[in-house]
């Protein structure tokens, strides 16, 4: 279980846009720089995606979207991007 200011921070960003979500994480960054600890590193796009897609945790949204693509492809509607 997290502790309860860990959780309430993460309930209010789940409630902001994405670029609220970065002013906020630019600001926890400002404010942990004022007081001598490092900031955490933001990972790239693609270290991101990989360590997501490595993680055995159920996604559900990434799951629908999955299935959704598959379904489409299935149906004929996607074209293909790369030629062979």
């Amino acid at each position: 279980m997290k502790p309860a200011p860990v959780a309430e921070l993460i309930e209010l960003g789940r409630k902001l846009s994405p670029g609220q979500r970065r002013e906020w994480l630019n600001y926890g960054r400002y404010l942990s720089a004022q007081e001598g600890k490092p900031a955490v590193v933001e990972e790239d796009g693609d270290t991101a995606w990989e360590r997501i897609l490595a993680d055995a945790k159920h996604r559900p949204k990434l799951a629908a979207l999955a299935a959704k693509a598959l379904a489409e492809h299935r149906a004929g509607k996607t074209t293909r991007l790369i030629r062979s």
